[in-house]
This record gives C-alpha cells, sequence and structure tokens, in this order.
C-alpha cells in the first residue's frame, strides 16, 4: 500500500468525526490537509501541502485563526464557533486547535474542524464533546475530594448550574466533569467566555442573526441553536452586560431564543453551567449583575476551593506538571527542594492552580535536571513572599547604612572594600524586596554576578 495512503488511513480512524483536519508550522506553511466531507472541499490535499493557510482561506485575518491563537497562547482551545462565507454561502463550524510543543518552543499546530452546515448524512461521533472528568481532576484533598459526590449527583440532574472559584481554579475543567457525568453528554458541549467578546457582538454569537440585520450579518445560528439537547459552558458570565444578561433571562425563562433581526421565537433545549470568578450575589447588592437571571443561573452550585485552601494538593501537582514538562522539555527534573515546598505552602497563589502550572513550567524549563531552588524560581514570587527560608534575610525594610563605621584603622583596603560591598549589597537586596532583576539594575551589574556575590555572603 502507498505510505501516503496508509498515513491518510490512519488519520480517518484517528480524526473520522472530524470534517477537516490542518497541520501547520508556526508561520502558516500547511504541512498536512484533509477535508473528510466531500460536501465541503475547499482545496484538494495534493494541491495544499506547503502553501500558505492565508492563500488557503483568503477571508480570514490571522486574528481570526483558531489556530495562531492557540500557538501564540501555548494552550489549547476546545469547540470554539467559526463563522465565514464561501462563494456567497454561509459557513459555520466548531474549530478545535492544538500547539505543537518540543523543546526549543512551540513549532507548529493543528486544528480539527465540524461543519455545522453538513447535509452530508455522513454519521460521526460527538466532536464537541466535554474532554475532562473526575480523573482529570488533580487532588488529594480531602474536603475537596468530598464534594464530588455533590457534583456528581448535581451533573446528573438538569438544572442549570453556577460555578463559582477564583481565576486558575478549573472552573472548566468541572465544566467539562458536569457534562461529561450528565443525561445529554451525548449532545454538544459548547464554550462561550463572555469575557472575551464585546457586549455588542455577544449577542448574535449566542442568539444567531439574520442577513441584513446589521453590517456584515449573515443568517446563522447562535450558540443556542448548535447546542441544542447538550449543555451551553458560559465562563465569566460576570463579565456579561445588564442589557444582555434581560435578553439571557428571557431565554432560559421561555426556552426560546430570536435572532437578531428576526420577529419570532425558535425553541431551544440546552442547559447552561455558567462560572464566575467573584461571587454574584455581591454583584448583584452593587447592582452589577441582575437578582432574577443569578437565581435562575443558581438552581445549584458548586465552589471551587483556592489553591491556599488545598496545600496537602500542592507536591501532588508539582509532581504532575514536572512529569509534564519533563516530557514536552526533555528535561530530567526530579523535584522540588524543601526550601521551595516551604515557599509554596506559604505564598498566596492568587492565580491559584494555573499559576502554579507557569511557575513548574518556568523553573522547568530554566532547569534541564535535578531538584527545583529557589535560584529557579520567577522573581516575583520573592517579591510577594520574601522567602521567610532564608533566615538570614530580614523582611522589614533596613535604614539607610553608615559606611563610615566599615573604614576601620588599621584593617587592609580589601577588607574594608569587601565589608562596604557586602552592605550595600545587602541593603539594596531588602529594599528591592529581594528581587534580583531589580537589585541588580540598581546597582548596574549583571543578574549572575549579583547572584554569585548573594552567595557569597550569605545572603541566598
Amino acid at each position: 500500500m502507498d505510505k501516503n495512503v496508509k498515513t491518510d488511513k490512519v488519520f480517518k480512524e484517528l480524526f473520522g468525526h472530524s470534517d477537516s483536519i490542518l497541520i501547520s508550522d508556526t508561520n502558516g506553511k500547511v504541512l498536512y490537509y484533509e477535508d473528510y466531507n466531500d460536501e465541503i472541499n475547499m482545496v484538494r490535499y495534493e494541491n495544499a501541502i506547503g502553501r500558505s493557510i492565508f492563500e488557503l482561506y483568503p477571508f480570514f485575518k490571522r486574528e481570526d485563526f483558531t489556530l495562531f491563537r492557540a500557538m501564540d497562547t501555548k494552550s489549547v482551545i476546545v469547540n470554539e464557533l467559526q463563522q465565514f462565507e464561501v462563494n456567497g454561502i454561509a459557513k459555520k463550524a466548531l474549530n478545535s486547535a492544538y500547539p505543537l510543543i518540543n523543546e526549543t518552543g512551540v513549532i507548529g499546530g493543528i486544528v480539527m474542524s465540524v461543519e455545522l452546515n453538513s447535509t452530508s448524512g455522513r454519521k460521526k461521533k460527538i466532536p464537541f464533546s466535554s474532554k475532562y472528568n473526575f480523573d482529570d481532576i488533580i487532588t488529594q484533598n480531602k474536603a475537596f475530594k468530598g464534594s464530588f459526590e455533590k457534583l456528581k449527583m448535581l451533573a446528573r440532574g438538569d438544572s442549570n448550574i453556577l460555578i463559582y472559584g477564583e481565576t486558575g481554579t478549573g472552573k472548566e475543567l468541572i465544566a467539562h466533569t458536569i457534562h461529561a457525568n450528565s443525561k445529554r453528554k451525548e449532545k454538544p458541549f459548547i464554550i462561550q467566555n463572555c469575557a472575551a467578546i464585546p457586549s455588542n457582538l455577544m449577542e448574535s454569537i449566542l442568539f444567531g442573526s439574520t442577513k441584513g440585520s446589521f453590517t456584515g450579518a449573515m443568517d446563522k445560528a447562535g450558540l443556542f441553536e448548535v447546542a441544542k439537547g447538550g449543555t451551553l459552558f458560559l465562563d465569566e458570565i460576570n463579565s456579561m452586560s445588564l442589557e444582555l444578561q434581560s435578553k439571557l433571562l428571557r431565554s432560559i425563562e421561555t426556552k426560546s431564543i430570536r435572532r437578531v433581526g428576526e420577529s419570532y421565537e425558535r425553541e431551544t433545549d440546552v442547559r447552561i453551567v455558567a462560572s464566575t470568578n467573584e461571587p454574584l450575589d455581591k454583584m448583584v447588592q452593587r447592582g452589577q449583575f441582575r437578582k432574577d437571571l443569578f437565581f435562575r443561573l443558581n438552581v445549584a452550585s458548586f465552589s471551587i476551593p483556592p489553591l491556599r485552601e488545598r496545600i496537602d494538593d500542592i507536591p501532588l501537582l508539582c509532581d504532575t506538571y514536572i512529569s509534564y514538562y519533563n516530557a514536552r522539555l526533555n528535561h530530567q527534573v526530579k523535584g522540588i527542594n524543601k526550601e521551595v515546598l516551604t515557599l509554596f505552602s506559604s505564598y498566596s497563589w492568587e492565580g491559584n492552580v494555573r499559576e502554579l502550572k507557569n511557575v513548574i513550567e518556568y523553573a522547568c524549563t530554566i532547569r534541564p535536571s535535578g531538584m527545583i531552588t529557589l535560584s529557579d524560581l520567577p522573581d516575583y514570587l520573592l517579591i510577594k513572599n520574601p522567602l521567610k527560608t532564608i533566615s538570614s534575610i530580614k523582611i522589614s525594610p533596613a535604614p539607610e547604612p553608615d559606611y563610615s563605621e566599615y573604614m576601620v584603622t588599621g584593617s587592609s583596603l580589601a577588607t574594608q572594600l569587601e565589608t562596604l560591598e557586602q552592605t550595600i549589597i545587602k541593603s539594596s537586596f531588602e529594599k528591592n524586596r529581594f528581587n534580583i532583576t531589580k537589585t541588580a539594575q540598581e546597582l548596574s551589574i549583571s543578574r549572575q554576578t549579583l547572584y554569585n556575590k548573594l552567595k557569597k555572603y550569605g545572603l541566598l
């Protein structure tokens, strides 16, 4: 069998639920392309390889491509609605994009697309289903694990659910898990970040539009229609404008939507799962969120504890992320040392699990092997938590030193200069909240030179 034919067969088996798959390098040069739906062929496989993605899709700008945003942010984008027009025909698809990363960084990306206009009748698995379940939640915290029983019960019901959690706690992971354990799990799971889209565009994204209803408008379904029978996850719903909150409330109450520019209602069947990083009851008190919508969304609720309340999870999370980045970077980091664990346990983690993951990524990037130490951590971490593990450094700012006391008659010049240097460095280091970069800049020396002198004088 021809090698290319065999490769195509493998890809079709792996991605048969998709209508098309495209792999490109970071510049948009197509490395692989296949359209599995004969109905929507835009280019043939043999004509796509080596061409620019902008040539294949001339109606898109760079910022419109899900693929480029996945590569730029080094993150996975799942089930994002993409709308465009081909030869005057409106098209819409759900795209999932994945960055390809090795030890040198991002080298390309892969995007899989599901055509929502298709009438080919081709039998496919649900492509926009949930990607995570309980096994993907990394925790050994008894209280958090104990709450999963409640979450399972909520998931099996059909009530709207409001998820509360600080930034970076994993609200989307919980939303995926709810859908995966619901009776709607064989239906679409659609995600929309309410903070990512301007409010004047969000209405048409949620409810759809009719051609001519506003400049550039086409006949298109909104996310309520796309998610028919499934779950619509509205992330950061606290960012939604009051005007749009009113329209969302009406859709929930009437179980129907009206496309922008239309005069009639369309019935809907979706379950709303919403998330917020700010308590909505407090926003209601401030007049920033509608009370009636809050009660409609808060039929059932689930709170995710912040990382500072799950300190016992830190070692497990660190081990998990270290293994992940070792595989990606081809490094052999063994773990974190005791001083790092002590710092992590006393740090406030305002960015929660996401922040911890970013810190481990940074440390694993600059340390190819061995244990992660304090010197491998980002500088900002030392500013926010002034290294309680280093007893030789006082946290309170020191007064400006009197250097004259070191000019003692009888001491050698070298001794006096060394003592003076130590005092100057210590004073600057404390004044700059133990930030190596800022201290080095103030003293006009390199970070490496400063680091060596801090170790020499026992300040690290």
